[in-house]
Order: structure tokens, then sequence, then C-alpha cells
């Protein structure tokens, strides 16, 4: 899980950098995959820790991001008007990995979890 987020990570900044649309196309398609796995695991995990009678408020807290998400796109819009599009997704792509790695270092409990 913390493997393919931080993944998704580097393959965003390969995307902004990338020029030739074959392989931003590839790269893209990659991306999608450790999003959707990344985010099933995440599902699980949380689904598989909380007790059977909080499960449904755990996952409809968890389906809040869906809010985080939208102020994040407008981060990166903003960040792109002010610096442009590559740059701004690099950027961001680049404090999210390093902010997971962050978590990796600082909770080794976060490893255990299966």
């Amino acid at each position: 899980m913390i493997a393919g987020v931080a993944l998704y990570g580097v393959l965003v900044v390969i995307f902004a950098a990338s020029t030739w649309f074959p392989l931003s196309m590839a790269v893209m398609a990659v991306i999608g995959l450790c999003h959707v796995s990344s985010h099933a695991l995440v599902q699980t995990v949380i689904q598989t820790y909380s007790p059977p009678e909080f499960r449904g408020r755990t996952i409809a807290i968890f389906h809040m991001t869906q809010v985080i998400l939208l102020a994040g796109g407008m981060l990166v819009g903003a960040l792109s008007s002010a610096i442009g599009a590559p740059q701004a997704a690099a950027s961001l792509s680049i404090i999210g990995t390093l902010c997971m790695v962050g978590l990796y270092v600082a909770l080794p409990r976060a490893r255990l979890i299966r």
C-alpha cells in the first residue's frame, strides 16, 4: 500500500516531465493502476481494523476524502496558473511522496498493517 502510493508520486513526476505522448499515456495507465490498487487496499485495511458496528460510519468518513480531493484540485489549479501545470503537478507529487515516506519512517507500526 505504501509502496503503491510512493510509486504513484514518482510516476506523476515522470508524467509531468514527459514530452512524448506515448510515454505519457503508458505512465498514466500505470498511475491509474497504482491509484486503484492503493485505494482498494486502504479501504480493506480500514474495514478490517474497524469494529463491525462502526464500519459504515468509518467508511462514510473515509469517503469524505472527496472534499480533500476537491481542495487539492483547487490548489493544483491555482499553482498551475502561477508556475505552470507540469511544475505544479511535479512539485505537489513530490510533496505527497515525501509525506508518505515521512509517515513510513515516523510510524513504524504502520509497516505492520496487513
